[in-house]
């Protein structure tokens, strides 16, 4: 508020300046004299009149220019809501299928997708509880967004089923490396219980590569089936 009033008094001050200077060289130019009642009432009126209309007209600036920022900040919470897991704050399912088409048809459709399914999430649900098992994907999806690269893209995709879309440039060998580098970083989780023991958490990974002119939709079947056999040979382990 004191800036908007400060603002006012400058206006009014200019006005009141002008006025001055205007009168003056009026009063000068026809020879009459710029008695101490002109001086005063160029300087009353102005601030009866422009004072208070800037303090009203700087006033409803800020109240616009503040509605406008809550405006933006309102836009800004329901697009990453609209994006965003709440609960890991990784991409949501549509986000990240919307995002990973638009870099393969914008860039290069060649790349890898992983596939991940933390094992057994069921019992520690069943067992623990639903707030355990939220701190357990929280704890998860940190350590899958701690190990991506640049350009790299994750999301959840299902209650306990991630994805990560690595983009052109990535071999499959590569694409093993991460998701094993992954795997192990979840396995090393000190995820603690309410009762203090410690829980261990693993995932098993399929990964499918994305070639040109295969679709999305046959990499993300592909990555599927090697995410099942990962789960057939005992779960916490890569299948490429």
């Amino acid at each position: 508020m004191l800036k908007t009033i400060w603002k006012a008094f400058l206006v009014t001050a200019t006005i009141v300046a002008v006025s001055q200077i205007v009168s003056f060289a009026a009063r000068w130019s026809n020879n009459q004299p710029f008695t101490m009642f002109v001086f005063v009432m160029n300087a009353i009126l102005p601030v009866l009149t422009a004072f208070p209309t800037a303090l009203y007209i700087f006033w409803q600036h800020d109240r616009l220019r503040s509605a406008l920022a809550e405006l933006s900040a309102a836009h800004t919470l329901l697009e990453r809501r609209a994006t965003v897991d709440h609960l890991t704050g990784l991409l949501n399912r549509e986000a990240f299928l919307t995002m990973v088409r638009a870099v393969r048809r914008e860039s290069a459709p060649e790349g890898a997708l992983l596939l991940l399914d933390v094992d057994h999430f069921k019992s520690v649900n069943d067992t623990y509880g639903h707030a355990v098992g939220d701190e357990a994907l929280v704890a998860i999806s940190n350590e899958i967004a701690g190990s991506l690269r640049d350009g790299d893209l994750a999301g959840r995709i299902g209650g306990e089923e991630f994805a990560v879309y690595l983009p052109a440039g990535t071999s499959l060998p590569e694409a093993a490396d991460l998701a094993d580098r992954i795997r192990q970083r979840i396995e090393r989780l000190p995820f603690g219980l309410p009762q203090g023991q410690r829980h261990v958490l693993t995932v098993s990974i399929g990964i499918a590569a994305a070639a040109g002119g295969v679709t999305f939709a046959q990499v993300m079947r592909a990555a599927d089936r090697n995410l099942y056999e990962a789960k057939d040979r005992g779960r916490n382990t890569v299948v490429s």
